[in-house]
């Protein structure tokens, strides 16, 4: 019997509402009956040992379901609205930065840096010089472990700690700065290393086995955990009220996005493409990466907002004031510092109105780890993700997995989070905090189980040598562009199926082509309906206010 795609999704699906999911009872009872699943295969496009393919059409599928709730409450119970969503589009939704295109040019052509200015968010120096970006790596230690550094927005303090120049210009080839940096990491235990990290408050892990993650405390606190963690923070601010006339299912909803890089972006993009208003708040004095513009500022505003400044915070609290998400993916308690957090806002809008605060992180809160920084790299060290992709390679070392997948993940789940607490809003009325972390997607993808020994078997074949020549030293990227080649190669009609790509042709970078929306509820979401604006950098608009549509 041939494997199914689709069943399996279903069957994931399933699973997650009897995991403890904080949804209301009628999502739980008829949810399922929502959501129509298509494009059936048999053989999944992610070519990584744990089921992928299918936890990214479950989560769309999750998606769709909330979606609809949502709907029902804003258009009429009585509506036969349906959610669908196509697996194979699903299964890609991870891949979205190795599909987009600017002016027919891929995102990791050269030519791109005259279209992304790379150089004007990296104000130190992690992305354009080789020494310092290939600090993000997997390392042997003194102890026969491998442990895994991270560059972060700053590699600066880790090369200090490890007592390594912070510069080093000529080490401009990769395996020769990691070559370098190795050297030292041998020199150290995986403990020694470990507390450094913990010290300087950097991220890194200990590259962990599935079995070594869950006999940790923290490991334990995890796979305790439901997908997405829900807590009603007051309950006297009345119901959220939408108009009945739309046009799209978050059509009226203000949304601030204080996010950088990937899973944050992700929930304010993937809520956009609802109709939603997000204006994304950056600075100029922080680091961030540019290159991620172009995919994740679909449907929003950006505005350059210094939140330590007088006038920055006056601008900022202007928009507070309409404000119904807040979307926080900065490190734990930055934003609570700054006086923003979500107990700050419940006394601002006490007898006011309700807000949803959503908070996303690499750890999730609660758990020995909660305060500590992290990146997707990091989460898959820690959840045994790296482990297990090596080991089904036959090897006995870690490799990243083909696309950020927990980065993803987790802005999926933190999509899928604000629609539910948004719902609760409209139904119940009150102020909601609801967070997501990237170990808690990867945790939950090992949940899903993995593929048959044949079904693997003949995966591995299809993608072909140059994913079998993959190492620990290989970075994201490398392991990134191969899957995508390999999956392009062995579906050379991906790019033109309907519906799968969206062009906007009016933007700063140029023509851009980029993933569409993956969930369709029709009539009140499609990619063209629901985008309010095309990308842009960040900083881009002058106006920081909401806009009357």
């Amino acid at each position: 019997m041939s494997y199914s795609t689709i069943a399996t999704t279903k069957q994931l699906l399933t699973s997650t509402f009897g995991n403890g999911l904080p949804v209301p009872p009628e999502v739980r009872a008829q949810g399922i009956h929502w959501v129509e699943f298509v494009s059936d295969s048999t053989q999944p496009l992610i070519p990584i040992i744990l089921k992928a393919h299918e936890s990214f059409a479950a989560l769309k599928g999750l998606e769709g379901i909330l979606a609809v709730a949502v709907s029902k409450e804003r258009f009429g119970h009585a509506k036969d609205i349906k959610a669908t969503v196509n697996c194979t589009h699903a299964a890609l939704f991870p891949a979205m930065n190795y599909l987009s295109t600017v002016d027919g040019i891929p995102k990791w052509d050269p030519e791109m840096t005259k279209k992304i200015k790379i150089e004007d968010s990296d104000l130190n120096h992690v992305y354009n010089n080789v020494y310092r970006r290939m600090l993000t790596s997997y390392y042997r230690t003194k102890d026969g472990r491998f442990y895994h550094l991270h560059a972060s927005l700053n590699a600066t303090p880790t090369f200090d700690a490890l007592g390594l120049p912070p510069y080093d210009e000529e080490k401009n080839e990769r395996r020769a700065a990691q070559e370098v940096i190795e050297r030292r990491t041998l020199t150290l235990t995986s403990d020694e290393l470990e507390d450094m990290i913990k010290k300087i408050k950097q991220p890194g892990s200990l590259c962990q086995t599935r079995e070594e993650f869950l006999a940790s405390s923290y490991g334990k606190h995890v796979s305790s955990r439901p997908l997405f963690e829900l807590q009603q923070l007051e309950s006297t601010s009345p119901p959220l009220k939408l108009s009945s006339q739309g046009p799209n299912i978050l059509s009226g909803v203000k949304i601030l996005d204080l996010t950088r890089v990937i899973a944050g972006p992700v929930i304010s993009r993937t809520l956009a493409e609802y109709g939603a208003q997000v204006i994304r708040v950056t600075s100029h004095n922080l680091p961030d990466q540019a290159y991620y513009a172009v995919d994740f500022n679909f449907g929003k505003r950006t505005v350059d907002l210094d939140l330590k400044s007088p006038e920055g915070r006056q601008v900022f609290e202007n928009l507070l004031e309409e404000v119904d998400v807040i979307v926080d993916g900065y490190r734990g308690g930055a934003i609570a510092r700054l006086g923003y957090g979500p107990h700050d806002l419940l006394k601002r809008f006490a007898g006011k109105r309700g807000f949803v605060y959503v908070k996303e992180t690499c750890y999730g809160e609660g758990g020995e780890y909660s305060d500590r920084p992290g990146w997707q790299q990091i989460a898959d060290s820690v959840s045994g993700v790296s482990w297990a992709n090596g080991k089904a390679k036959g090897l006995e070392e870690p490799i990243a997995p083909p696309f950020p997948l927990a980065d993803f993940g987790a802005g999926e789940l933190g999509c899928i989070a604000t629609l539910n607490a948004l719902h609760h809003r409209m139904t119940k009325g009150g102020s909601f905090f609801t967070s997501v972390s990237l170990v808690k997607y990867n945790d939950w993808l090992f949940s899903c189980g993995t593929y048959p020994e044949q079904l693997w078997k003949s995966m591995v074949d299809a993608h072909g040598q140059e994913s079998r020549e993959l190492r620990r030293h290989s970075g994201p990227d490398d392991v990134g562009l191969v899957a995508i080649n390999s999956i392009q190669r062995l579906n050379p009609n991906l790019r033109e199926e309907p519906d799968f790509m969206f062009e906007s042709g009016n933007t700063p970078f140029g023509v851009v082509r980029t993933q569409s929306p993956v969930v369709r509820v029709e009539p009140y979401k499609t990619a063209v309906q629901s985008w309010l604006n095309p990308p842009r950098p960040a900083g881009y608009d002058s106006g920081a206010e909401w806009v009357t549509i």
